[in-house]
């Protein structure tokens, strides 16, 4: 099949996420071209080079072309792509293809959706978050048009729904929130590469980062709006050292590094939070094998509420217990093979009762590990999609 795939993010300088494991997959039987945002802002919070890094393979071949060069707001991108698309659209032979990816766009993927149907080619839409929260809550968005930028978010993303073939989701708890139409949606979870993310010893990490003697908890990630440390520090902060001597390893930066490191000089942990930047995702295993417990500490908002990370996947994988705020994607992902805890105080109690218990984090590690092996590997999910694309291609052609 030649597929084309409307992106809302950038391929290139984005953290590996959901659409680069597609296009992995894809890309091995299928020509790909993607049309997407240009994350050029994202060179000035952290180096955009880490995150292609030994990941350089998945989009070989395959054809990326941008909305607009101009060094604009992705939101004003995504305003004017109605006017810039057709330029490009027509520069690549739309027509002559066999059907349409639409990863979590609004404006411009709807746009490519009209004329791609009008050409009797018709569209998926993959829908990996709230869209029409993240519109409001958007750091991008001026405060004052936020309002408004939501209400014409939520508009873009019924219109998306209404003209999609096939919808794909990434839980049955975010497409009853957004009211996806049950006839014609499917749930494709995210997963986890169980060949690269596996459990493994780090004793030289470990000491070059200065937790050889430590009880680690730690976070991989994006430092965006939806995360919350300072549950975490105030965690650290009230906990008995003599009895759980306690580091926090944060790897990540894009977002709200310097924000975060204030925060922790704050509560008095500049010693005690590690904060490594960004790092090559080939080497995110051996940083979270130096964690003794990972942590997904997000706020409860309506981006978060849902979202299921594939941080959760990668973490469990490793055979690593996770604490989580009590997110209703999260619940249905893995229920109580987590542990949650939803303000400081609850989870420091968490912290202490695993710290003391290690055969309960090593038997929580396992049973992860084996659970993610039977339910979430990202084979069989991309296998899905491209079954739901291929039977979307050989729809009747108007």
């Amino acid at each position: 099949m030649r597929i084309l795939v409307t992106s809302i993010v950038d391929l290139r300088k984005t953290a590996h996420n959901r659409l680069h494991q597609f296009i992995k997959h894809l890309r091995r039987n299928h020509e790909i071209t993607v049309l997407s945002i240009n994350d050029w802002w994202k060179a000035g919070e952290t180096d955009v080079q880490l995150y292609a890094q030994g990941l350089e393979g998945i989009l070989k071949g395959v054809n990326i072309r941008h909305f607009t060069e101009r060094r604009i707001s992705p939101v004003y991108q995504e305003a004017i792509s109605i006017a810039t698309l057709g330029r490009i659209l027509k520069e690549i032979h739309y027509a002559d293809f066999d059907v349409h990816l639409n990863y979590s766009s609004l404006l411009s993927g709807y746009s490519v959706a009209k004329r791609m149907d009008a050409a009797g080619i018709r569209s998926v839409y993959d829908v990996a978050d709230d869209l029409p929260a993240m519109v409001r809550s958007s750091p991008q968005m001026p405060a004052i048009a936020k309002p408004i930028a939501g209400r014409l978010g939520e508009r873009a993303f019924k219109k998306n729904v209404a003209i999609a073939r096939q919808i794909t989701v990434i839980s049955e708890s975010l497409a009853h929130s957004l009211r996806l139409p049950p006839s014609k949606t499917a749930i494709v979870p995210n997963g986890v590469d169980i060949e690269l993310f596996v459990g493994r010893s780090s004793p030289q990490l470990r000491e070059k980062l200065g937790l050889e003697r430590s009880f680690v908890l730690g976070y991989v990630g994006v430092l965006r709006e939806w995360v919350d440390l300072e549950p975490v520090f105030a965690a650290v902060q009230g906990l008995d050292e003599t009895k759980c001597a306690a580091k926090v390893l944060v790897v990540g930066e894009e977002g709200g590094l310097d924000k975060n490191k204030t925060l922790a000089q704050r509560y008095g942990l500049a010693d005690q939070v590690i904060f490594t930047g960004t790092v090559p995702y080939v080497q995110v295993p051996e940083y979270v094998s130096c964690m003794d417990i990972c942590l997904l500490p997000f706020k409860k908002d309506a981006v978060s509420e849902n979202a299921v990370p594939l941080k959760l996947f990668e973490y469990m994988a490793c055979e690593k217990p996770v604490i989580s705020t009590p997110l209703a994607g999260v619940r249905q992902a893995v229920g109580d093979r987590v542990v949650y805890a939803s303000d400081a105080s609850e989870l420091g109690h968490k912290v202490m009762e695993l710290c003391e218990k290690q055969d309960l984090r090593t038997e929580m590690g396992l049973q992860g590990r084996r659970f993610i092996e039977e339910n979430y590997s990202w084979v069989k999910a991309c296998t899905r999609l491209e079954e739901i694309l291929s039977e979307a291609a050989k729809g009747e052609r108007g």
